[in-house]
C-alpha cells in the first residue's frame, strides 16, 4: 500500500536539532569547566565575562531554532498553512540568526581580550587586536539591522511577506553576509596566525612552543565553519522559493560557527584544571604555568599573576610577578633552569630555555 503524500512530508528538524543541541551541551561544558578554572586560580576577567554571555546567545537562539522547528522550520513551505504558520516561522528563522550572529561576535571579541590579557605584547599589536574588536562589532551588528530594516517601515513584512510593502533586494543581504561571512573567517586566521608568530618568535622548546601554539590555534576550525557558512550565504539571495527549508543549512552553520568559536577560545582556559589533576594523580611537585588572563587591569579579582615576556638578544624568558599573563608553562628541569632573583619587594623569575 503506498503512503499518503501527507506521510510523507519531508522534515529536517530533528537533525538540525540533533547538531545543534551536541554543540550546545559541549559549549556548556567547556565553558564551566572555564569558569571553574579561572576560579581556581582566582582569575575572572571581562574575556570571562564575554564568554558566558556569548554561551548565554547561543543558548537563546538554539531554543529559538526549536521552537521554529516546532511550528514548522525544516518542512517544505507547501506543506505548511501559508497564513498563519509561515510568518511564525520566518520570524523565529530571523532571530535565531540574530542570536547566532551576535553569539559567535562576543565569542570572538571574548578570545582577543583573552590574547591581549595573555601576551601583553607590544602597543602597535594591541591596537590592531582592538581595531578588529570595533570591526566585529560594527561588521556583525550592520547584518542584524539589515535582517530588520530591508523592508523600510514595515519590519513586519519580512515575515508577513506583504506584497503591498516596498522591501529591498534581498541580494544585499545576501551579499554583504559575504563580506560579514569573510570578515569573520580572516578574522579567526589571523587569531590563529598572530598567536603563532607571538609563541614561535620565544625561546622555548619545541614541544612547548607545538602545545602553545595548538591550544591558540584551534581557532582555525571557527574558521572552516566560518568559510562553510559563507558559501551557504548564497541561498539568502532566492530563500523565498522555499522560506522554511532554503536557510535551514545555513542556520546550522551559523550556529557550528558559533559553537566552535565558543569551544575552541575556551580550550586554553582549561589547562590549569587538567594539570591540576594529572599533578595530583602524579604527585609531583612541579610548578604549573596555565593559560588566563586579562591585560590592563581586567582582573575581576587580584591574584598573583606572572607575565611572560621575550628579552631581545638572549635566550631567556622573564616572568616578573606582578604581570598579568600567570600560569603559561609546565617548568621542570628538563626544560627550563630557574635563576631566582630579588630586588627590593619584587621578585623575578629569570627561566633560561
Amino acid at each position: 500500500m503506498s503512503r499518503s503524500p501527507r506521510a510523507a512530508i519531508y522534515d529536517c528538524g530533528p537533525r538540525l536539532l540533533k547538531d545543534i543541541w551536541t554543540l550546545t551541551g559541549i559549549a556548556i561544558l567547556i565553558v564551566a569547566l572555564r569558569v571553574a578554572a579561572k576560579i581556581r586560580i582566582r582569575k575572572i576577567g571581562w574575556d570571562d565575562i564575554l564568554m558566558v554571555s556569548s554561551l548565554c546567545l547561543t543558548i537563546v537562539g538554539s531554543a529559538l531554532i526549536t521552537v521554529g522547528v516546532n511550528y514548522g522550520f525544516c518542512r517544505h513551505v507547501w506543506d505548511l498553512d501559508t497564513k498563519t504558520v509561515v510568518p511564525k516561522v520566518i520570524m523565529f528563522d530571523y532571530l535565531t540568526q540574530t542570536f547566532g550572529i551576535a553569539g559567535g561576535t562576543l565569542g570572538r571579541i571574548s578570545f582577543i581580550v583573552f590574547v591581549i590579557g595573555l601576551l601583553g605584547t607590544r602597543k602597535s599589536h594591541r591596537v590592531i587586536l582592538w581595531v578588529i574588536v570595533g570591526l566585529q562589532v560594527l561588521t556583525n551588528l550592520i547584518l542584524i539591522i539589515i535582517l530588520f530594516v530591508q523592508c523600510p517601515g514595515h519590519a513586519s513584512a519580512i515575515w508577513m511577506q506583504n506584497e503591498e510593502h516596498k522591501c529591498w533586494d534581498v541580494r544585499i543581504q545576501a551579499y554583504y553576509g559575504y563580506y560579514q561571512g569573510s570578515f569573520n573567517s580572516a578574522t579567526d586566521l589571523y587569531l590563529a596566525v598572530f598567536s603563532t608568530y607571538i609563541f614561535w618568535s620565544l625561546n622555548l622548546k619545541l614541544r612547548v612552543k607545538l602545545g602553545l601554539v595548538t591550544l591558540l590555534g584551534l581557532g582555525i576550525f571557527a574558521m572552516a565553519a566560518s568559510v562553510i557558512k559563507v558559501v551557504q550565504t548564497q541561498v539568502l539571495s532566492h530563500a523565498a522559493d522555499d522560506p522554511t527549508v532554503a536557510t535551514v543549512n545555513y542556520n546550522r552553520w551559523l550556529y557550528i560557527e558559533a559553537y566552535l568559536v565558543i569551544i575552541t577560545a575556551s580550550i586554553p582556559c582549561i589547562r590549569s584544571l587538567l594539570r591540576s589533576v594529572r599533578g595530583r594523580s602524579a604527585g609531583t611537585g612541579r610548578s604549573t604555568y596555565e593559560l588566563s588572563s586579562p591585560y590592563g587591569g581586567n582582573s575581576m579579582l587580584t591574584p598573583r599573576s606572572r607575565r611572560l615576556t621575550a628579552i631581545p638578544g638572549k635566550s631567556t624568558i622573564h616572568i616578573s610577578d606582578n604581570s598579568s599573563a600567570e600560569d603559561i608553562l609546565v617548568s621542570n628541569n628538563s626544560d627550563i633552569d630557574a635563576v631566582h632573583e630579588r630586588t627590593g619587594s619584587k621578585q623575578s623569575i629569570h627561566v633560561n630555555v
